[in-house]
C-alpha cells in the first residue's frame, strides 16, 4: 500500500499570483504567468520597438511576478519550474563574471518569505520546490494540521528567466490567496527588471515596494527605451497607487539623435500621464555608470537625454523628477555595479532602494502641499529663511524637502535654496537628492558645511540685504530704465562682470521674464541690473562711462520696485568685500544682515 500523501490541502498557482497581467496555458495544467499583457507584448515585437526580439525575450521573464498565499501549513510544496534563460541575461551575466572574478549569480532562481521572514534564494532544477515555514529550532515537533499558526508566503520567481507554475500544497487545512494591495507599477530598463541583483526579492523595484506598503507589478524590459506605444491596454488592467519610470540608460549604447529621443519621451511620457493622471509618478534622469566595459557611442546623443526628460517631467503636474546620479554612490560605483558597467550587484540595489524611497517619501505629496508644509516649517523663522520663503511663492521651483529640520527647494539652472538646522538630515537628503550646480544655504556655519561635503564644494558666507518698507523708493527724474530685450543677451554677458555665474541659458530666460532692466541715456544702455535664479536682485552694472552720475541707485530703485509690484520682499546678496554695493544699499535704506546666516556653494 502505498504511502498516504502528506498534502492535505492545495490551491491552483495561478489563483495565487501577484504582479501578473496575464498567463499563457501550457499543458498538464501549467500556467506561466505574464508581466505583459498580450497587447504589450505585440507592441514590444513591433516595428516601433529598437530590438523587438530581445524585448520579447526581457519581458517573457518573471520579474516581479510572486506567489502570495496564507496558511496554516508547516510546509509546503510549490510547482515551478524555470524555461529557458534568454541569451540577453546570459551576456550580462558573463560581464558580472569578468568583473569579479567569481560566479555570476544565476538567472534562474525563486526566494521566499514568510512572514517578512527571508528565505534563499533557490536554484530551480527541478519542478517543485519544497519549503519548511518552521523556524529553525523553533519547535521540537510539528503542530498537527489545522493547529499551527496562518502565515502569509511570498514566493518570488526569477527576475532574467522565464517561470511556469501549476499547484501549491500544504500539510495544513488551508491554503488561500490573500488580499491584493494597491499596486507600485515600475516602467524601466534592465536596470529595473533585476540585472544583476542575486536575489528576485532585492531588486530595488521589490525593496521600494515593500518600503512603501505596495504590490509590485515590474514592466522592466531589458533593453527599453521610451518606446510610444508600449503600454497597449495596460491602462485597463493596471490602477496603480505609484509609478516609476526608468528608461533612460539605453541611448548611450547606440547612435541616436535628440529629436528623435525628445519626440518619443514626450509621447510616451504623456501615454503615462493621460493614463493615469492622477497617480503620483517619479521620472530618473540617467542612472550611473561606468565607461569601461561599453563606452558610449560617440554618436549617440546621451548627454543630452537627462535634458530632456526634466523638460517632459515638467509638463505634467504629477510628474517627480529624480535625479538617478545620486542614488548610488559615485565614488564607489566599481563595488556597486556587479558587471563593472550599468548594473547594481546586492549591495548596489539596496543603495538605490534606500534613496529613491526617500526621494518618494519626501516628494511623494502634490506640491501645493508641500509648499504649504514647507511654509508652515518657515512661517516664525523671519529673515532666517527669508530667501527659501522667496523661493517657494515664485514659478519653477518644487519643494523637495518640507521637514522641520529641513526644508530644500530646487529651481531652474540648477539653483537650489534651502534651510536647515538638522545635519544629520541635510546629510542624508542630499546623498539621496544629489548636489545642485549652486546652493544658497540659510543656517548655521555647520550646514553650510554639511551641504559643502556633500556637493564637494566650497560654501562662502554672505550679507542678506533686506528692503523692509512696504513703499517702494520714489523714481528718481531723468533716468531712463526699462526693461531688456533677448536682443541684448551679448551685450549684458560681455559687459557682466561675473559671466561664470550664469548657467547655460540663464541669461535667456531672465531677459525673456523681463526682469533684467536697463538704463539709458540718448537710447544708448549704460548699465543694467538683474536677478539671481534664487531670486536675489543682482547684476548691478553701470558702465564706466556713466558712473558717478546716480545710475547705480536709480537702476537698484528700479529693480526695488519691479519686486515689489510682482508682490515679494525684495532682497540682495553681497559677498562682504564689496564695500561698494553694501554702502549704495544702506544709502537706499536697504538693512543688511551680518553675514553668518547665508551662505552660498558651489
Amino acid at each position: 500500500m502505498a504511502d498516504p500523501s502528506p498534502w492535505t490541502v492545495s490551491a491552483r498557482a495561478e489563483d495565487l499570483l501577484r504582479g501578473s497581467l496575464a498567463v499563457v496555458a501550457e499543458k498538464d495544467g501549467w500556467v506561466r504567468p505574464q508581466r505583459v499583457s498580450a497587447a504589450q507584448m505585440r507592441a514590444l515585437g513591433s516595428v516601433r520597438a529598437w530590438h523587438p526580439g530581445l524585448f520579447k525575450q526581457m519581458a517573457a521573464c518573471a520579474s516581479g511576478i510572486r506567489l502570495e498565499f496564507e496558511t496554516d501549513s508547516s510546509r509546503v510544496r510549490v510547482e515551478l519550474r524555470a524555461g529557458e534563460v534568454p541569451r540577453g541575461s546570459l551576456a550580462v551575466l558573463r560581464d558580472v563574471s569578468s568583473h569579479t572574478g567569481e560566479e555570476p549569480p544565476r538567472a534562474d532562481v525563486a526566494s521566499v518569505d514568510v512572514d517578512g521572514r527571508h528565505l534563499g534564494p533557490f536554484a530551480l532544477d527541478g519542478e517543485a520546490l519544497e519549503l519548511e515555514l518552521e523556524e529553525s529550532g523553533a519547535q521540537a515537533t510539528l503542530p498537527l494540521p489545522g493547529m499551527g499558526p496562518r502565515r502569509r508566503v511570498r514566493v518570488w520567481l526569477p527576475c532574467l528567466a522565464p517561470c511556469s507554475v501549476r499547484e501549491v500544497a500544504g500539510d495544513g487545512t488551508c491554503l488561500g490567496p490573500v488580499p491584493a494591495r494597491p499596486e507600485l507599477l515600475v516602467l524601466g530598463d534592465s536596470i529595473a527588471q533585476g540585472f544583476v541583483a542575486s536575489d528576485p526579492a532585492r531588486t530595488w523595484p521589490a525593496l521600494v515596494a515593500d518600503h512603501l506598503g505596495l504590490d509590485l507589478v515590474n514592466q522592466g524590459i531589458g533593453a527599453q527605451v521610451f518606446q510610444p506605444g508600449s503600454l497597449a491596454d495596460a491602462p485597463s488592467a493596471l490602477d496603480p497607487a505609484a509609478i516609476v519610470v526608468e528608461l533612460a540608460d539605453n541611448y548611450r549604447f547606440e547612435p541616436c539623435s535628440s529629436a528623435a529621443v525628445a519626440r518619443d519621451a514626450r509621447a510616451y511620457l504623456g501615454e503615462v500621464s493621460a493614463s493615469w493622471p492622477d497617480v503620483p509618478t517619479w521620472v530618473l534622469t540617467t542612472p550611473p555608470h561606468t565607461e569601461a566595459l561599453y563606452p558610449t557611442d560617440p554618436r549617440s546623443c546621451a548627454a543630452e537625454v537627462d535634458g530632456i526628460i526634466e523638460a517632459e517631467v515638467r509638463r505634467h503636474p504629477q510628474m517627480r523628477l529624480v535625479r538617478a546620479s545620486a542614488l548610488l554612490d559615485e565614488r564607489l560605483l566599481p563595488r556597486l555595479l556587479a558587471d563593472g558597467s550599468d548594473h547594481p550587484g546586492d549591495a548596489g540595489q539596496l543603495m538605490l532602494a534606500e534613496r529613491l524611497s526617500f526621494v518618494m517619501d519626501s516628494t511623494r505629496a502634490p506640491a501645493r502641499e508641500r509648499r504649504a508644509a514647507a511654509r508652515s516649517v518657515l512661517a516664525e523663522l523671519g529673515d532666517e529663511a527669508l530667501p527659501v520663503l522667496d523661493a517657494l511663492g515664485r514659478e519653477g521651483f518644487e519643494p523637495r524637502l518640507a521637514d522641520p529640520g529641513a526644508v530644500i527647494v530646487d529651481g531652474p539652472h540648477g539653483v537650489r535654496v534651502m534651510w536647515a538646522r538638522d545635519r544629520k538630515l541635510v546629510r542624508r537628503a542630499l546623498a539621496c537628492l544629489g548636489p545642485a550646480g549652486v546652493t544658497c544655504v540659510c543656517g548655521s556655519r555647520s550646514i553650510a558645511r554639511e551641504v559643502a561635503r556633500s556637493a564637494r564644494g566650497r560654501a562662502r558666507s554672505c550679507h542678506l540685504a533686506v528692503w523692509r518698507s512696504p513703499e517702494a523708493p520714489a523714481p528718481a527724474p531723468g533716468f531712463d530704465v526699462r526693461p531688456l530685450g533677448a536682443a541684448y543677451a551679448g551685450t549684458v554677458r560681455e559687459r557682466y562682470s561675473h559671466p561664470e555665474y550664469l548657467a547655460p541659458g540663464e541669461l535667456e530666460g531672465l531677459l525673456a521674464e523681463g526682469v533684467v532692466l536697463g538704463g539709458f541715456e540718448r537710447g544708448r544702455l549704460v548699465g543694467f541690473v538683474g536677478e539671481h535664479p534664487e531670486g536675489s536682485m543682482g547684476m548691478l552694472e553701470v558702465f564706466e562711462e556713466a558712473r558717478r552720475r546716480g545710475w547705480g541707485r536709480a537702476l537698484a530703485g528700479a529693480k526695488i520696485r519691479q519686486v515689489l509690484a510682482a508682490g515679494r520682499t525684495p532682497w540682495a546678496e553681497v559677498w562682504p568685500d564689496n564695500d561698494a554695493s553694501l554702502a549704495l544699499l544702506r544709502s537706499m535704506g536697504l538693512e543688511v544682515l551680518p553675514a553668518e546666516g547665508m551662505w552660498f556653494v558651489s
